[in-house]
């Protein structure tokens, strides 16, 4: 354990080891607000794509994961805080507890920057899916560059965090009695966190041009880049942290007291963090039970306004598992139309697949119009399918079939017209 200088630990007062001032338990309570807080949200994302779109993808598993990491680190924090002094001065700590001491701080940091690194994967991930095969194939090596940059950081901060000392537990123990190396662990999680200041910022930046290159209405790109601009705020926080790392672990020696606030702005960093990467998912939950609020959703047409409001819509960023049971034959055998229109809308833009009814798998041969193009069913001739939130019906003499491919977003088969 490196230890102040000798001069510096002779200025601090006369230890206090029975009613120690402290921060309080404000870490503890920071924690279980912005866990819940993020639970909930999470838990509405994989609602969204489980339930309501059907496209749950690589993105949420490692949203998953990142949660995991923050709940982890939440708890370590709480208990280093609550049980083992980590909110008092570092005088008023007993030798022996600040060796467990030590072992909780290095798990915390390793467990905040996995946390941080499956978050923003998760949203360069997100991305990708977003670009399905359209003429995206800058956007896309960029952002496995960005996946490759953010995690291999992460990974080499995380080792050498661990082996900082020569051997290992030379970190944590106060009189080592072996030889020992450390390096200075001050540098190592300050320039860490000026890293992850970076890729906070390249995460929000990077889906900003590809958003503003995709043809949507100006007024929806504009909404969709708003929700990836919240990201500004966890850059924010993650300034903050880093301020109070440069105080308490390169400049001061009072590391537990000053470095209290690291604690509250690692949990709210993470929280925003995983709230702000889930809320573009969160769009078509919100347009199922508030359509008003959203643009994007649009109804076919004025006449079949009122009743559309009683339906819930499909949203969805792959191909839906109704779209595919529809063009298995599993709808109602009395509809014998050649052809039928599924409405359709992801987190940003609402679209049309048109389908030969007798087609047995989704992916093969059809063509994805915009709404502008599809043609107004009629009371009459619509079907709705209540249980998959589907409206089906006849599409118009005019709907054509393209060649054979498969496709995961509307916005590829569109840069490509």
């Amino acid at each position: 354990m490196k230890l102040p200088p000798a001069d510096i630990v002779e200025s601090w007062p006369i230890p206090n080891y029975i009613d120690p001032p402290t921060r309080g338990h404000g870490v503890f309570i920071v924690n279980i607000v912005c866990l819940a807080l993020t639970s909930l949200v999470v838990a509405l994302r994989l609602y969204t794509r489980l339930w309501i779109t059907c496209s749950a993808g690589i993105d949420d598993l490692l949203i998953i994961i990142g949660l995991i990491f923050a709940i982890a680190m939440a708890t370590i924090t709480s208990i280093a805080t609550e049980d083992w002094g980590m909110n008092r001065h570092v005088w008023d700590i007993e030798l022996l507890r600040l060796v467990t001491v030590q072992k909780l701080n290095l798990s915390f940091q390793i467990l905040f920057s996995m946390s941080s690194c499956f978050t923003k994967i998760s949203v360069l991930w997100f991305c990708r899916r977003l670009i399905g095969n359209g003429n995206f194939g800058l956007y896309n090596r960029t952002f496995i560059l960005a996946i490759v940059f953010v995690g291999g950081s992460s990974v080499l901060f995380a080792l050498i965090s661990i082996f900082q000392c020569t051997p290992v537990r030379a970190y944590w123990q106060l009189n080592p009695t072996e030889s020992y190396h450390c390096m200075d662990d001050g540098a190592i999680v300050f320039s860490a966190s000026v890293i992850n200041i970076f890729t906070d910022f390249l995460v929000t930046a990077l889906p900003m041009p590809l958003i503003w290159s995709l043809k949507l209405p100006a007024r929806q790109r504009l909404a969709v880049i708003s929700i990836f601009a919240l990201g500004v705020v966890v850059n924010i926080a993650g300034s903050v942290r880093t301020v109070y790392v440069w105080k308490s672990m390169v400049t001061g020696y009072d590391a537990t007291w000053l470095g209290w606030p690291v604690l509250i702005a690692a949990i709210v960093e993470i929280s925003l963090g995983l709230i702000c990467s889930s809320a573009p998912a969160l769009r078509p939950l919100v347009a199922a039970f508030l359509p008003r609020l959203l643009g994007s959703t649009r109804n076919i047409n004025s006449s079949y306004n009122q009743q559309s409001r009683s339906h819930k819509h499909w949203y969805s960023t792959g191909r839906s598992r109704t779209s595919r049971l529809v063009a298995d034959g599993l709808h109602q055998p009395s509809y014998n139309s050649d052809r039928f229109e599924i409405m359709r809308t992801i987190e940003m833009e609402s679209w049309t697949e048109s389908r030969l009814v007798g087609h047995d798998k989704m992916g093969h041969g059809y063509d994805i119009t915009s709404d502008n193009h599809s043609r107004a069913p009629t009371p009459a001739d619509s079907i709705e399918i209540k249980r998959s939130m589907v409206h089906v019906s006849p599409s118009s003499t005019t709907s054509s079939v393209s060649g054979p491919g498969d496709t995961n977003s509307p916005f590829g088969e569109r840069q490509s017209r």
